[in-house]
C-alpha cells in the first residue's frame, strides 16, 4: 500500500484500490468537467498570443491544408505541471507571445487563473511549491543566461521578492523539516566574475533590509563547506531534502563525495563503472546501475556511498538500463515508490504494488499511449497524469481517488491533430561488429514497397542522450513533407550501456558507422528510396551529418548540420579557454587524449579534415552566441567549403545559443530546410531505374 493517509473515516476503511476498480469494465470515469476545465484554461492563454499570426490559433488547420511549419515547433502551451501539497491548485510554465515563459497557477475548485510574467526577454525556467500557497521560481534572460531566484505566493503572484539576482543559481533541494528553507548552489557568482559561489541554505521567508545597491539581503541558515578537490558539477540532497552528496571533476576524473559531520568525504564509488540514478531511502544510500559490470548492467541496486557496498537489487531489465532514470517519491515520507526510465518508450517500474495497480488501470483507460503519474497531493488522493504517444503531444489529467474521475486539465499542443501525425515504429539491426542497435522509423503517408519514400536520417545530439518513442515535432514535420525519418540510437546512447564495450562510449567513428549501418538496414526493407537519402542533425548529430557527407560516398544526396562540431582539436581548445567549460575540457582530454599526441585519431574523428571528399550540398546553421559548440566551427567549415568548392547554404542567427530557441528563427530554419530538401532530393531517374515520385504530405 501507499505510504501516508489515503482515506478518511467517511470511506469506511475501504481500500483505495478497490475504489479504483469500481467503475464498470475496470475503466476510469471521465466527466464533462474535463472539457469545461480545459476550455477555461485555454481561454486566457489564447489572449496572451499575438493576434496577427498562428500563435493565436489553438486548433488544428483544416484537413485540406498543409500543416504550417510553425505548428511543429511552437512551444507547448504548458510544461512542468505540479500540484501543490494540498491538491487545491496546480502550477505550470506557460508559453506566451514571443515564446516567453511565464508562471501560471490554477485553482481546481474555482477555476481561477493567475499568471506572473518575469518581463520582456525573461523566462521562468523552473519553479517549485514551498508550501500550499508559496512558490520559489528561477528566472533566465534570453534563454541563455540565469538572472535570479524569487519567491511569491498565491493571490499576489506578481508581488514577488527577489532572493538572488544576476548570478547563475542551481536549485539543489527543499528541506522537508522547514518549508521556508531552500538549498541553492551559486554556480557562477556575479561579484566574483563567474567563480563558484558555494552551496547554502536560505530562509525564503525572512529577508533582511536590501543592500545599498538594491539587491536583496539573504538570511543564510547554513553555509556548506566547499569541496576539498576538483570542480563541482552537481549537488544532491537526501530523501528529506537535506544536502548529502556532491559530484566533482578534476582532470576529467569524476568523484563522488558525501557529507559527514559537516565535512565532505570522498566516496570509494568509481563513477566510471557506476551510474547514480537517484538517492536512496536510507542515509548515504544511492540507487545505482553498475555500468562497468556486463552481467549486472541491467540491474538497479541500492548502494552505500560510504563503503561502496552493493545492497538490495530493486529490479533487473535484461535489455535496457536505468542510468538516466529518475525516482518517483511518496509525498508523505519521500521514500522511493518507483523508477522512471526509457525502454522503447517511457515507463515506470513501480516498487509499490498500489501504484503498479493504478498504473495498469490508467493504461486501460488510455491504451497504446504512454501514461505517467507525475505527482500528487500530500494525501495521495489526487494525482497528476501525463498521457502522450508517438502521434500525440502530452495531455495532462487530474485523477481523483475518491470518485475515480479523470479530468482533462490541458492539451499542451491543441493545434496538433493526432490523426494527421505518422506512427513511429521500432526496429533493430546489427552493426558491422555484431552489436544490436535500436532505432525508430517514421514513414510518411502513402509510403510502401511500391512507393518507397525519400529518407532523412536524423541522428540525435549528445551523444550521451537517446531518441525515444514519443511525439517529435521535427520528425512529424519531415514526415508531413513526404519524408521517411530514421532515428538510430547508436552506441553511446543512454539506456543501452549493457550492450556496448565501455570504450565505445567515446568511439565517435563507430557511432558514425552505426548510423551508416542503420541506413543500410532500412534500405533492405524496400520502404525507402535508396537514391534519395539525406542526413540531418544538431550538435553531435550535426557532427554525424557532416561525417556522413564526408565518408559515405554516394549514400546521401545532401546534408544539414545545426550547431555542429567538426574539428575536435578546435573544440577542446575552445573549451580550455572558456572558464565555464574547463570541466568539460578535462573530461575530453581524458577520454580523447591530447591532440598533439594523437594526431591520427583526431584526424579520423574530425570531418572538417575531409571536406575535400564532400560532393553533396550542405546546409549549415548556427547561433552566434553558442557557448557549447562555438559558431567558429561552422564559419571555419564554410571557409573549407569555399576552398574546395562544396555547394552550401548557411543561416547564422544572432542572439541564439546552442540550437535555436526563438520560434521565428526555427520557422525560418525549417522553411529553408524544406526548400533545401525539395531542391536536392527531387526524383532523378537514370537509365534502367524508376525512382519514385515524391510522396505528397499535408
Amino acid at each position: 500500500m501507499m505510504s501516508g493517509r489515503l482515506v478518511d473515516e467517511a470511506f469506511d476503511c475501504e481500500s483505495w484500490m478497490a475504489r479504483l476498480l469500481r467503475p464498470a469494465g475496470g475503466m476510469l470515469r471521465t466527466t464533462s468537467q474535463a472539457v469545461l476545465l480545459s476550455m477555461f484554461l485555454l481561454a486566457p492563454l489564447a489572449g496572451l498570443a499575438k493576434k496577427e499570426d498562428f500563435q493565436s490559433r489553438l486548433t488544428p488547420v483544416p484537413d485540406d491544408q498543409q500543416i504550417p511549419v510553425a505548428d511543429f515547433f511552437r512551444p507547448p502551451m504548458m510544461t512542468n505541471l505540479k500540484l501543490n501539497p494540498a491538491g487545491t491548485h496546480f502550477a505550470g510554465l506557460v508559453s506566451t507571445q514571443k515564446t516567453r515563459i511565464d508562471l501560471l497557477t490554477f485553482e481546481l475548485a474555482t477555476k481561477k487563473v493567475e499568471r506572473m510574467s518575469a518581463g520582456d526577454d525573461f523566462d521562468v525556467f523552473d519553479y517549485d511549491w514551498l508550501t500550499d500557497s508559496r512558490l520559489i521560481y528561477y528566472v533566465g534572460w534570453a534563454k541563455r543566461y540565469a538572472s535570479g531566484v524569487y519567491v511569491t505566493r498565491l493571490g499576489k503572484l506578481a508581488d514577488a521578492q527577489a532572493l538572488i539576482q544576476y548570478s547563475v543559481v542551481v536549485p539543489v533541494g527543499l528541506p522537508v523539516a522547514n518549508a521556508a528553507h531552500a538549498i541553492v548552489w551559486i554556480k557562477n557568482e556575479m561579484e566574483t566574475r563567474g567563480a563558484d559561489g558555494g552551496v547554502f541554505k536560505i530562509d525564503t521567508m525572512n529577508l533582511g533590509k536590501p543592500l545599498p545597491d538594491g539587491r536583496p539581503r539573504l538570511k543564510q541558515v547554513t553555509m556548506y563547506p566547499g569541496l576539498p578537490e576538483g570542480e563541482a558539477y552537481y549537488y544532491g540532497v537526501d530523501r528529506l531534502g537535506e544536502l548529502a552528496f556532491a559530484f566533482s571533476i578534476r582532470e576529467g576524473v569524476r568523484a563522488l563525495h558525501y557529507l559527514s559531520d559537516g565535512k565532505w568525504v570522498r566516496s570509494p564509488i568509481d563513477l566510471e563503472n557506476v551510474s547514480v540514478v537517484t538517492v536512496g531511502d536510507a542515509p548515504r544510500e544511492l540507487i545505482v546501475c553498475l555500468s562497468g559490470d556486463a552481467e549486472k548492467a541491467g540491474s538497479v541496486f541500492r548502494m552505500d556511498a560510504a563503503t561502496g557496498a552493493v545492497g538490495e537489487t530493486l529490479f533487473t531489465d535484461e535489455k535496457y538500463d536505468a542510468s538516466a532514470g529518475r525516482a518517483y517519491r511518496s509525498p508523505a515520507d519521500k521514500k522511493i515508490l518507483g523508477i522512471r526510465y526509457h525502454r522503447k518508450q517511457m515507463q515506470t517500474l513501480w516498487l509499490d504494488p498500489s501504484y503498479a495497480d493504478l498504473q495498469k488501470l490508467l493504461e486501460k483507460t488510455f491504451p497504446k499511449e504512454t501514461v505517467s503519474i507525475v505527482g500528487s497531493d500530500r494525501e495521495q488522493k489526487q494525482f497528476f497524469v501525463s498521457v502522450s504517444s508517438d502521434v500525440k503531444p502530452p495531455t495532462y489529467y487530474v485523477f481523483t481517488l475518491a470518485t475515480s474521475d479523470v479530468v482533462r486539465v490541458v492539451d499542451t499542443a491543441p493545434w496538433i491533430d493526432p490523426k494527421r501525425m505518422r506512427p513511429m515504429r521500432t526496429l533493430t539491426y546489427q552493426a558491422r561488429d555484431g552489436i544490436e542497435i535500436e532505432a525508430y522509423l517514421t514513414l510518411p503517408s502513402g509510403a510502401s514497397k511500391e512507393r518507397p519514400a525519400p529518407l532523412v536520417v536524423l541522428p540525435h545530439g549528445g551523444p550521451w542522450v537517446r531518441d525515444m518513442w514519443s511525439w517529435d515535432g521535427e520528425v512529424q514535420f519531415l514526415a508531413s513533407r513526404g519524408y521517411a525519418v530514421l532515428q538510430p540510437n547508436y552506441r553511446g546512447s543512454t539506456g543501452y550501456v549493457a550492450k556496448y564495450p565501455a570504450e565505445d562510449e567515446w568511439a565517435f567513428r563507430k557511432m558514425h558507422n552505426d548510423v551508416t549501418d542503420g541506413v543500410r538496414a532500412v534500405l533492405k526493407t524496400g520502404l525507402v528510396d535508396g537514391n534519395r537519402i539525406a542526413i540531418m542533425g544538431a550538435s553531435f548529430g550535426g557532427y554525424l551529418a557532416l561525417s556522413g557527407a564526408a565518408h559515405e560516398k554516394d549514400l546521401y544526396r545532401c546534408a544539414i548540420t545545426i550547431a555542429g562540431v567538426f574539428d575536435w582539436e578546435q573544440m577542446m581548445a575552445e573549451q580550455k579557454s572558456n572558464e565555464y567549460r574547463r570541466g568539460a575540457y578535462g573530461l575530453y582530454h581524458l577520454k580523447l587524449g591530447a591532440p598533439e599526441k594523437n594526431r591520427q585519431k583526431f584526424e579520423e574523428i574530425s570531418p572538417l579534415r575531409f571536406v575535400s571528399q564532400i560532393k553533396i550540398p550542405v546546409y549549415v546553421a548556427h547561433g552566434t552566441e553558442d557557448m557549447v559548440a562555438s559558431v567558429k566551427q561552422s564559419k571555419r567549415l564554410i571557409q573549407e567549403f569555399e576552398k574546395h568548392q562544396v555547394t552550401y547554404e548557411k543561416q547564422f542567427e544572432a542572439d541564439e545559443g546552442h540550437g535555436f530557441s526563438e520560434l521565428e528563427n526555427n520557422v525560418e530554419l525549417y522553411t529553408a530546410v524544406e526548400a533545401f530538401l525539395a531542391k536536392h532530393m527531387a526524383p532523378r531517374p537514370t537509365a534502367g531505374t524508376t525512382e519514385g515520385a515524391p510522396i505528397a504530405g499535408k
